[in-house]
């Protein structure tokens, strides 16, 4: 299980074992690999911690190498669908072909531009972007409010007596 947190904030994120190992299964592998995306969604954004329960995978507009364009339609009707089922969206993942990823000038400004199209929805937008380290220093995790990007931080759990004497 992994868990992020942004510095100060009164919620955190996590991702079971089964939904970062699908995040994982994404990155990129090789020159000719090519940027993957999706969305991440949750059944209760009322809990604490907010589970990302399931990760989808969206068919891009285009895709190359360092660079994938969102299919807007797609997007809207998976949401709609997934919203059926009793789902809310997170916000978005995509790949990235570097080892610790960090979101690009164009990252910023499309989380920016649908967490501002989506402030009626909620708070803020989560934008995860896998690389090809192995997590977590392979997973990037931010919050986009429409104003600013916040990076949120691997919270490493510590390990109890109690654990330990299980294994």
């Amino acid at each position: 299980m992994l868990r992020f947190r942004i510095r100060g904030a009164i919620w955190s994120l996590e991702f079971s074992t089964e939904v970062a190992a699908q995040l994982a299964s994404f990155a990129q592998r090789g020159w000719r690999s090519r940027e993957a995306v999706g969305q991440l969604y949750s059944s209760d954004l009322t809990a604490e911690p907010i589970r990302v329960d399931r990760v989808t995978r969206l068919t891009p507009s285009w895709a190359g190498y360092s660079g994938v364009k969102l299919n807007i339609a797609s997007v809207n009707h998976e949401r709609q669908e997934m919203h059926k089922q009793g789902f809310h969206c997170l916000g978005f993942w995509h790949s990235h072909p570097e080892s610790r990823p960090k979101p690009s000038h164009e990252d910023v400004q499309m989380a920016a531009e649908h967490a501002r199209a989506s402030k009626r929805e909620f708070e803020g937008l989560v934008f995860a972007i896998v690389g090809t380290d192995p997590f977590p220093l392979g997973l990037g995790i931010w919050v986009h409010d429409g104003d600013a990007m916040w990076r949120a931080e691997h919270e490493v759990r510590e390990v109890s007596h109690e654990m330990l004497q299980q294994k």
